[in-house]
């Protein structure tokens, strides 16, 4: 890694808080582009949620699909005419067949997103499904997420064996991911791995989740469909003084990409037998997304120190803030 690529950046990076809102200021900025050094250590979910983005972006400012999805006469016929009349507006200048090839194109992706809108109809998951979810876990029932393992209390109550079954929170919550604040957190829920809202739909869609996990993805499935902050709040982890917490889908997110331990050792830890957790580097940063890894309970560096009376936890949490203007 050469440092000297990091200080020339900084040098020629603006620091002033009023270009973000100066065009020419941005447009020198986007030439700016910073070196690979620089970038979170979870760079490729970043970029790949970024040009996700920039390409959706793309098609459904070309053609919306949401135009086509209550009209079922509607085909891609319809679809394609739309959409050769921007393409010819916008890049009149290009040889025709490139705009017809470019717009097939585009009228086949949108066509694709009409048809999975209009087939979509949310899976309540039946008895029968429940326990087949339940039945071809190879390790146990857990958190396609977390990696979290079920307990029988909470199997049972999922599986609507009796009735009248509750589920208490912990005495001691993990602060950095608080299962358990709410007594949901520590359920059994049908987690829609691809959002309905997003297109997914069907059996091989749905996974177990833990309550908390479930709630805090949503139908979310970008980075950046959150704030870019940690909300502040101040609380002690060891001997540390901490003064933000890692935003809930931040966790979720890199747990669910990563599936994994970090642990430089190479460690053997998955989700798929084994809990992870989300893990902050040195104190002295703040817990972004630059400085969070996934760790298992062996590798974890507060394994101890993250586990807080349920009602502190709670008082943490409930303090939470935005960063403010």
């Amino acid at each position: 890694m050469s440092l000297s690529l990091i200080m020339n950046y900084m040098k020629s990076a603006s620091g002033d808080p009023s270009t973000v809102w100066n065009w020419d200021a941005l447009a020198m900025s986007a030439n700016n582009m910073p070196p690979q050094a620089i970038l979170p250590r979870h760079s490729p979910m970043l970029l790949a949620d970024t040009y996700a983005i920039w390409f959706r972006w793309f098609v459904e400012g070309m053609c919306n699909p949401l135009r086509y999805v209550a009209d079922e006469k509607k085909t891609i016929v319809d679809v394609l005419a739309d959409t050769i009349v921007r393409i010819d507006q916008i890049y009149s200048h290009e040889p025709q067949d490139e705009r017809e090839e470019l717009a097939d194109l585009i009228a086949r992706r949108v066509m694709s997103e009409v048809e999975r809108h209009r087939r979509i109809e949310r899976t309540h998951a039946s008895t029968a499904q429940r326990q087949d979810l339940i039945d071809r876990a190879p390790n146990g029932p857990r958190c396609w997420v977390c990696g979290y393992a079920f307990d029988q209390l909470a199997i049972d109550k999922f599986l609507r064996r009796r009735k009248g079954i509750t589920l208490a929170s912990p005495s001691f919550v993990d602060i950095l991911r608080p299962r358990g604040l709410e007594t949901r957190d520590m359920g059994i829920e049908v987690e829609h791995i691809v959002p309905v809202a997003g297109g997914g739909g069907g059996d091989d869609n749905l996974a177990l989740s833990c309550g908390w996990c479930n709630k805090n993805k949503g139908a979310r499935t970008s980075i950046y469909d959150v704030e870019g902050r940690a909300p502040r709040s101040v609380y002690m982890l060891g001997t540390q003084q901490w003064l933000e917490l890692p935003h809930p889908f931040w966790t979720v997110r890199i747990l669910a990409t990563r599936k994994r331990c970090e642990h430089h050792s190479g460690c053997s830890a998955r989700s798929s037998h084994d809990e992870l957790f989300i893990a902050p580097g040195d104190y002295r940063g703040a817990p972004n997304l630059n400085n969070l890894s996934v760790t298992c309970q062996k590798h974890d560096p507060y394994a101890v120190d993250r586990l807080m009376p349920l009602d502190q936890a709670r008082q943490i949490w409930a303090n939470r803030k935005r960063m403010r203007a």
